[in-house]
């Protein structure tokens, strides 16, 4: 029974050491009040950030990172883990790129990162097809009449950043 006990309370601490941390910093709107963007975002992503040394599950608290888009029309600060809101315009969204330093005063940890929206529209009537039978090669194509300019994109709801020493 002791030997249980010990073996259960071994599981309990590996366990509580690979929880999630809470969310330490909320960015509500993470567009840049510098943009010079004169359109409305259609609707926002939440990101959740979180921060891990590289071979490790352990979460790392307190990273300081900065992310932005190359037109600026996103920009923010934060110590992860953080959840920050991002703005989704009618276009394709620009990819996000970020960095991050050493936490807590730490030297040598750094990350460099960037995150990309999918498309969540599925391609519908598109592509080229070949076909070989027993009388002949037949060659078809079929190229879809869609409205790219409608594609919905999302950012990922969940971003891991690794550290490199």
């Amino acid at each position: 029974m002791a030997k249980f006990l010990r073996y259960l309370a071994l599981v309990l601490a590996i366990t509580a050491c690979n929880a999630p941390l809470p969310i330490a910093d909320y960015i509500g709107d993470a567009r840049s009040p510098n943009a010079k963007i004169t359109t409305k975002p259609s609707r926002f992503d939440a990101i959740t950030f979180r921060s891990f040394r590289a071979g490790s599950l352990q979460e790392v608290a307190g990273v300081d990172c900065v992310i932005s888009t190359p037109n600026i029309s996103v920009s923010a600060q934060f110590r992860t883990p953080a959840r920050v809101r991002v703005p989704i315009y009618n276009e394709k969204p620009a990819n996000i790129a970020g960095q991050c330093r050493s936490p807590n005063g730490e030297t040598g940890l750094a990350a460099v990162f960037e995150v990309t929206a999918v498309n969540l529209s599925a391609p519908k009537n598109e592509g080229v097809s070949l076909s070989v039978g027993t009388s002949g090669t037949k060659f078809g194509a079929v190229f879809g009449l869609r409205d790219r300019s409608k594609d919905r994109f999302k950012y990922p709801a969940q971003f891991r950043i690794i550290f490199q020493r």
